[in-house]
């Protein structure tokens, strides 16, 4: 079996591969890069577009942002540069460019070299750093400085003597485990493909698993599925929709018990629900920590039962967890250093 690729949603680590997949064909490509924003914006700061002089992978949000930006990029690549060739731009977004977002955004244009690329690994913790000017070097990789605040990235910065944008090399992406290859399981995978998440999919029957899969999942045949729970990160999302209700309710003690979970959606009706509840204050789990899961799943308002409607309802409530984690993060604390705000990571 193997993973099948999105080529034009570059996310996470995609747009390396896209570069090197061109240097290895001897095709120029520029990469376009949103190095710092303000105000309201296409997209967010770090976004990237890779071009080509007849195609592109990647968006930075379209509209005449983007089209500008792909004159532009297939106009280096016209010039033909011997070498590296950098220019850094800014774009006030108003009825000049004839968008009304009314923020502004730079914009960092790379011709690379096949070098370059080819010297980058596929390491998520490392931090790319770029410098703004053609005759200050290569791009390279370097491992965070000691205390270096790394959750503001990318930013511009003065490093070694030279501006430099200084970002990650890839996203670091919220994981969601999946436990169920079913019917909504499927439909859940093919609703998270375009979205920024690491999903690993977990169920015991290997068969159920279709043959090709998205970049962005990583599948886990396994007759321990609750066990995977100790592999997650923390502020890690659960969805639990298994063929066994005392495989589900399991799981959710593992997750509920390990307590540092962003979001932990059960399939089921409010009867279920109810069921598990008083399994599970039998078991001994507080009150606090069971009132943290979320059954029936899905954004109030939505009550289809097509898996393709499940699955749509569940991935918007997935995004709003994350929205509340990065809210939390974001936001100065009274707590002491490491606290976590429960109330701002209740799935709901």
């Amino acid at each position: 079996m193997t993973g099948a690729s999105s080529s034009k949603n570059l996310g996470n680590l995609d747009w390396l591969a896209a570069l090197k997949r061109l240097a290895i064909a001897g095709e120029p490509a520029v990469l376009v890069t949103v190095s710092s924003v303000k105000g309201s914006t296409p997209r967010e700061a770090g976004t990237k577009m890779v071009v080509t002089a007849e195609d592109f992978d990647g968006t930075i949000g379209g509209g005449h942002l983007e089209y500008r930006c792909l004159e532009i990029a297939r106009d280096i690549l016209q010039k033909k540069p011997d070498g590296r060739a950098r220019q850094h731009m800014s774009f006030p977004l108003g009825p000049a460019l004839g968008q009304c977002c009314g923020g502004h955004a730079e914009v960092l244009f790379e011709a690379v070299v096949a070098e370059d690329v080819e010297a980058l690994e596929s390491d998520p913790h490392a931090l790319l750093v770029t410098p703004l000017t053609s005759g200050d070097g290569a791009m390279y990789l370097r491992t965070p400085f000691a205390g270096e605040e790394i959750e503001g990235l990318p930013r511009i910065a003065t490093e070694a003597g030279r501006e430099v944008l200084i970002q990650r090399i890839g996203d670091r992406h919220p994981q969601v485990f999946l436990f169920g290859a079913g019917h909504v399981g499927q439909a859940v995978v093919k609703a998270l493909e375009p979205l920024p998440f690491a999903v690993r999919w977990i169920d015991s029957r290997a068969e159920l698993f279709p043959e090709e899969w998205p970049a962005n999942v990583r599948l886990e045949v396994t007759d321990k599925p609750d066990l995977q729970v100790k592999a997650a990160e923390a502020n890690a999302l659960y969805l639990v929709m298994t063929h066994s209700h005392q495989l589900d309710l399991e799981i959710c003690e593992r997750v509920l018990r390990r307590g540092d979970f962003a979001y932990l959606g059960l399939i089921g009706s409010e009867t279920k629900r109810a069921r598990f509840v008083r399994r599970l204050r039998i078991k001994g789990v507080t009150r606090e920590a069971v009132d943290r899961m979320t059954c029936p799943i899905g954004i109030p308002g939505i009550s289809g039962k097509h898996p393709a409607e499940i699955a749509a309802s569940v991935s918007a409530q997935l995004l709003v967890a994350c929205e509340r984690v990065s809210a939390a993060q974001r936001s100065p604390r009274e707590e002491e250093p490491g606290a976590t705000d429960k109330s701002l990571l209740r799935g709901s």
